[in-house]
């Protein structure tokens, strides 16, 4: 980094951010919000979906959302106040008083898409590489674009990452994540009764299911128009990881196999062995799910989160295992760091400097602790 850049002021910052999810949208916001000229490039040309569906509405995202939208996080948000284990036979096994916070991939991304100026966010246009002395980006048209800062929000495949620290790899667990979500209009009383204001979960051998109501596809937090949110996160022992990410188009995936994409002799499998080891309640939202999906739980960590004037965010520097509930909390907390240290400092690497301490030291904490906390509720320490 040269001398003039090093002492460069971080006021009114040009900052380009590759990728238009959660992680480049907050990220955005804040900088803009204290007066820096973001613009956002997301690779994919259609809207944004989700593939998780259910977010735990963390502190920090509901105060962002207060902060900086015109968005109530009430009018986004369902709730729960009692945390429930049941036993296979269905009983009651424990349960405690929680007050938790719940949302949906969707309704969080148009809250935070919205309060984003619309010529500022670019749809088809993907960063292929990157130079990080002079923060400049090289799109995949071959052109290239220079501001003072590029901020890397491209998740967890981050194709900036994998050129900074080609070293730094996926360290895949031992299990993985099925998902779905479930209109509650399909359900019956008695199973929607059994999930109202409750976050329930089942821990047996080898596996764990949770669920909880999230807004509807329209953002409905209305009884009766909400859905119904679950993962089962299921050991693999002897079970075949290609053949599981393999999509019904014959291509393996190493990640996610995406909803309509699950091949049906995987689909049959999975559902044979809800019905032969889950709860009756878990049964029935597994059968009765449209379209289940398939997730990898892996653990990612990067050196570091800067290098010269690129920052790494979110999932593009930090992946910690789903248990944790902190992966759109993490990507917040990141944008809200960078936009304050730039506040804070006198100059531009002094605030890169404090936010790449800051946020490294809580994404190997975070890590960490998702790889323990997967390893004791699945019994993965031996």
């Amino acid at each position: 980094m040269s001398h003039e850049r090093a002492e460069q002021s971080p006021t009114e910052l040009e900052v380009l951010i590759s990728g238009g999810s959660m992680g480049g949208l907050a990220t955005g916001i804040a900088l803009a919000d204290l007066g820096h000229t973001p613009t956002i490039y997301e690779r994919t040309t259609g809207e944004l979906k989700s593939r998780g569906g259910g977010i735990v509405a963390q502190q920090n995202i509901r105060q962002f959302l207060t902060q900086h939208t015109d968005v109530s996080p009430e009018s986004i948000t369902t709730s729960s106040s009692e945390r429930q284990y049941l036993a296979q036979s269905g009983e009651i096994e424990h349960s405690r008083p929680e007050a938790m916070v719940f949302t949906s991939w969707d309704a969080l991304y148009r809250a935070l898409r919205n309060a984003f100026p619309e010529e500022d966010y670019h749809m088809g246009e993907e960063v292929v590489e990157v130079t990080s002395e002079t923060a400049t980006a090289t799109f995949e048209d071959g052109s290239e674009r220079t501001a003072d800062v590029l901020v890397s929000a491209e998740g967890g495949q981050s194709s900036t990452r994998k050129q900074l620290f080609p070293d730094v790899t996926p360290a895949f667990a031992d299990y993985v994540a099925w998902r779905g979500v479930i209109p509650e209009s399909e359900l019956s009383s008695s199973v929607r009764d059994e999930f109202d204001d409750r976050f329930v979960f089942y821990q047996g051998t080898d596996q764990l299911i949770l669920a909880y109501f999230i807004p509807g596809p329209e953002g409905s937090t209305t009884p009766g128009e909400r859905r119904l949110n679950w993962v089962w996160y299921d050991r693999l022992d002897s079970v075949d990881r290609s053949a599981i990410f393999t999509d019904t188009m014959g291509t393996e995936r190493r990640f996610t196999v995406p909803p309509g994409k699950l091949r049906d002799p995987i689909r049959t499998d999975q559902l044979e062995r809800a019905v032969e080891t889950l709860p009756s309640v878990f049964q029935t939202v597994v059968t009765e799910t449209p379209e289940m999906f398939v997730q990898a739980i892996y653990d990612l960590r990067v050196p570091e989160m800067v290098v010269d004037r690129v920052c790494l965010l979110g999932d593009s520097a930090f992946v910690a295992r789903p248990h944790t509930a902190a992966g759109t909390a993490k990507a917040v907390g990141d944008a809200v760091t960078l936009a304050e240290t730039l506040s804070q400092h006198e100059s531009l690497e002094e605030a890169l400097t404090s936010c790449n301490q800051t946020r490294s030291a809580y994404g190997v904490q975070i890590v960490s602790r998702g790889k323990q906390m997967g390893d004791d509720r699945l019994n993965l320490g031996s």
